[in-house]
This record gives structure tokens, C-alpha cells and sequence, in this order.
């Protein structure tokens, strides 16, 4: 490696040979580590879209014990909050977020219609070839009734894909924090590699049990995934 780059010029009016030390190569923009960040201070109607499916589950941005987060209640019905967000997971293959069940679905069973709720969901869709909502998801769920770690498909729809994160009823009324690597989930729940991420979205439902659920969401970030 060349120590220096050798200029002639002159010096003093002679010429001379003046030695210029090498700036080292700029390095190229790494990419940011965190992508993206909700922490729902506030619920920003230009950054969420609620889509109803039956009825509209109220969601608002609180201050829970001095923790701003969001409140999801639903009672009898279903909606989804819904951002646009496009990147690519195996670039940016961690989500995390934390999660807190107040009030579980009662009467909850994922794998029939009839009991298709939970008490907390995080959506995340992919870019799919075919009609406008025919995406692929993943819908990471705490469950009630199944064991952390099941992966089953959507009583309604075989392009979505449930992955049970959190269990039971024994972490009731606690945050929970939950962290997924998209690459490996998407490989998991359809085979290959994942196509680009197009929207994120979270949901507590209870229309198909017509029942009343309370949920907190706070945290949501995309990010690179962690070295260790």
C-alpha cells in the first residue's frame, strides 16, 4: 500500500518533490440500524390507517403507568391499523415490539373461524404476486389456547400464516417484549426467501367469538439484526 502520493510543484521557486499524505477511503453510507420506529406517543392518522372488518376495535395512544403506548379495545368487533411501510427483510430482518393482554379473548380457537381471535396480533405483509389483497402475512399472535412456537394458517385465508409468540395466560396484565427475525419466520411459514415487506399493522379482534378484549402495543421497530 502506497504510504503517500509523490506532487511536483514548486516550492519556493524551484521545483521539489513534496510528499502529501493519503486521506483514507471515505467509507460507503452504511445503512441505519433502525429502519423505522413507532414508540405511539401519539397515533398518527398520515402514518396508520384503520381498515375495518367488522365493526371498529377503538385504538388511541395513552399513557399507561407513565408508559405512552397504544389501547386496543375491542368488543364484538374487528379492525386493523395498518401502516405502509416497503424495505427489505433480509436486509432488515429484526421486528420487535412489546405487548401487554389486560383481558384475553375468551371462547379463543385460531384454528376454526368460529373462534378466529386473539387478543393481540402484529401483521406483517409481503409483496405478492396476484389481486391487490391477495399478500402473504405472518400474523404473530398471543395466544391464549396454543403453545409458543405453533405455526398454523388462517382459518379465513391460506396466503396468512399464524405464529404463535406469546402463550397463555400467566403474563396477563405485563409488557412483554418480543423480537422476530423475518428471513428465517417467512422460510418457516412459506419456504424461500422473503420478497420486500409492504406493511405492518396490529389488531386485537373479538368479533368472531363476540367477545371483549383489551390489549397495549408500544415499541414497534424495524431494524438490522443484532450481531452477536
Amino acid at each position: 500500500m502506497l504510504a503517500g502520493l509523490v506532487l511536483s510543484g514548486l516550492v519556493g521557486g524551484c521545483a521539489a518533490r513534496v510528499k502529501v499524505p493519503l486521506l483514507p477511503p471515505f467509507p460507503p453510507s452504511a445503512a441505519p440500524s433502525v429502519l423505522w420506529a413507532e414508540p405511539f406517543d401519539e397515533l398518527h392518522p398520515e402514518r396508520w390507517r384503520e381498515v375495518e372488518v367488522r365493526g371498529r376495535t377503538s385504538y388511541e395512544a395513552i399513557t399507561l403507568e407513565g408508559r405512552s403506548c397504544l389501547k386496543a379495545h375491542s368488543r364484538n368487533t374487528a379492525s386493523i391499523l395498518l401502516h405502509a411501510l416497503r424495505f427489505d427483510p433480509q436486509t432488515f430482518q429484526r421486528l420487535s415490539w412489546s405487548w401487554r393482554v389486560e383481558r384475553p379473548v375468551t371462547g379463543e380457537a385460531l384454528e376454526r373461524k368460529e373462534g378466529s381471535d386473539a387478543s393481540a396480533r402484529v401483521y406483517v405483509y409481503f409483496e405478492t404476486k396476484g389481486l391487490p389483497w391477495q399478500k402473504r402475512s405472518i400474523d404473530y399472535v398471543w395466544s391464549t389456547t396454543l403453545p409458543a412456537g405453533t405455526i398454523t394458517e388462517s382459518a379465513f385465508s391460506s396466503m396468512s400464516k399464524i405464529l404463535v409468540v406469546e402463550s397463555g395466560t400467566a403474563s396477563l396484565g405485563q409488557w412483554r417484549m418480543a423480537e422476530r427475525n423475518l428471513e428465517e419466520d417467512y422460510a418457516r411459514c412459506f419456504g424461500g426467501d422473503p420478497p420486500d415487506v409492504i406493511a405492518i399493522g396490529v389488531m386485537t379482534d373479538t368479533d368472531n367469538t363476540a367477545g371483549e378484549a383489551v390489549a397495549y402495543y408500544d415499541d414497534l421497530q424495524v431494524s438490522k439484526t443484532r450481531k452477536e
